[in-house]
């Protein structure tokens, strides 16, 4: 058994999805936006489901994922500060 839930198959099915998903976006010219992985509910104990490429979502670059984590710390420090003056 190669995992808890998935049989072998589905696990090199949902493999394979991702390498021809990442293989379109790289044709594509997709490369930043995101890939979802989906599940289906078949009974074919071989499927695993598939993945697809959101067009409408961007992945943020390095500088803009610095700027929101930065934000989103100095968010949490003022909650927790605010929250322990009220202890």
């Amino acid at each position: 058994m190669a995992s808890k839930f998935l049989p072998r198959g589905a696990l090199i099915d949902l493999k394979k999805s991702e390498e021809r998903t990442n293989a379109k976006r790289k044709r594509e010219g997709l490369e930043s936006r995101p890939v979802r992985l989906v599940v289906c509910g078949c009974p074919d104990q071989n499927c695993g489901g598939w993945h697809t490429i959101l067009t409408d979502r961007l992945i943020p670059t390095p500088e803009e994922c610095r700027v929101l984590l930065s934000e989103h710390n100095k968010l949490r420090k003022r909650i927790r500060s605010e929250a322990s003056r009220s202890k």
